[in-house]
């Protein structure tokens, strides 16, 4: 049999050497569709899955690019060239191996939605509150052990994910996020919630199940549109009726695999409370379902079947637009 390459350290050559030739060619080609994009003037743009380690310095061509997605490759080092993109409206960074974010960040105003989930960041820097028009910022599993201060100047936030950190408290400034409708702090180290947490008005979904609660606190009970909230695997041994008689409009409360088990029995027909074993009821949350995401992009979709939903049916006015937002994950898994 012919000989197929010599053993170097326990690997053949030709499998190094046809690596390195598939990653030439995977960028080659990666330069390609950034000068081709550039030249048709392109305002979306994927390229994600390549195991890219930098990337190409031709991507500050890309004067009208809206949608960028650099998800599930291999970029290491800041990519310093995407500040120029100032047009961005979208920038999609998950599954990389990203441990600093490019100084300048904060020059992209124009950002509505960015993910940097599944990247080993540690902190952010404060110029994330620079992105004064971000509307959804997903940092799932970055090994964050806090959230500068500068998170609160975000007031145009709806959504914001830090589940699975090491969060060991929240800053007082997220209570400045007024608009926040959906927050998951799931799996962190939280025992408490920070002042003045009530202010956030807006909220309907809060997911704090897997954190370090011993307590159901009080300030939950004062936000007004608050209609899921999620505890499950904590420490909570009761739900006091004075905190309880606040929950008047939860349509689910989640206290399964906590210390509590009995139902007491005054709770009887208060069915939006789960308690004991995860498998005990089939109540599944929008983070067990599915990613809930919705981008930029994704919401003027939903927004126009939404208005021909109108206009084909005289029922009325469609679902509440405040409501949890439908997921749209077609390009990226969280998970």
């Amino acid at each position: 049999m012919a000989d197929q390459g010599k053993l170097e350290n326990g690997v053949l050559s030709s499998e190094i050497n046809g690596g390195y030739t598939a990653q030439i060619l995977s960028e080659r080609e990666t330069e390609a569709d950034i000068l081709r994009a550039a030249k048709n003037q392109s305002t979306t743009l994927n390229i994600s899955h390549r195991n890219l380690a930098v990337l190409p310095a031709c991507i500050i061509k890309l004067t009208c690019i809206k949608r960028l997605l650099l998800n599930n490759n291999s970029i290491l080092m800041p990519p310093a060239e995407i500040i120029n993109l100032e047009t961005l409206e979208e920038l999609t960074l998950d599954h990389n191996k990203l441990t600093l974010l490019p100084s300048g960040i904060g020059r992209l105003t124009n950002l509505r939605y960015l993910s940097l989930s599944h990247n080993s960041l540690g902190y952010l820097p404060t110029e994330i509150g620079d992105l004064r028009n971000l509307t959804q910022l997903w940092l799932v599993n970055c090994q964050l052990v806090a959230l500068p201060s500068e998170i609160g100047l975000l007031h145009s936030l709806q959504k914001l994910s830090v589940k699975n950190n090491m969060l060991s408290e929240l800053p007082s400034g997220i209570s400045q996020c007024a608009r926040l409708k959906w927050l998951n702090l799931a799996g962190n180290n939280l025992q408490t919630l920070p002042q003045h947490f009530e202010r956030l008005h807006n909220l309907i979904y809060l997911d704090l199940s897997e954190n370090s609660m011993s307590t159901v606190s009080p300030v939950l009970a004062h936000l007004p549109r608050l209609s899921t909230l999620l505890l499950r695997k904590n420490s909570i041994q009761d739900l006091p009726d004075d905190v309880l008689l606040g929950f008047s409009d939860l349509t689910k409360l989640d206290l399964r695999e906590n210390e509590m088990t009995e139902r007491p029995r005054h709770w009887k027909g208060l069915d939006f409370i789960l308690l004991g074993a995860m498998g005990s009821q089939l109540f599944l949350s929008e983070e067990e379902l599915a990613d809930g995401r919705m981008t930029p992009f994704d919401d003027a979709r939903q927004r126009h079947r939404e208005e021909l939903d109108n206009t084909s049916s005289d029922e009325g006015e469609t679902e509440d637009a405040e409501g949890p937002m439908p997921s749209s994950s077609h390009h990226l898994p969280l998970t």
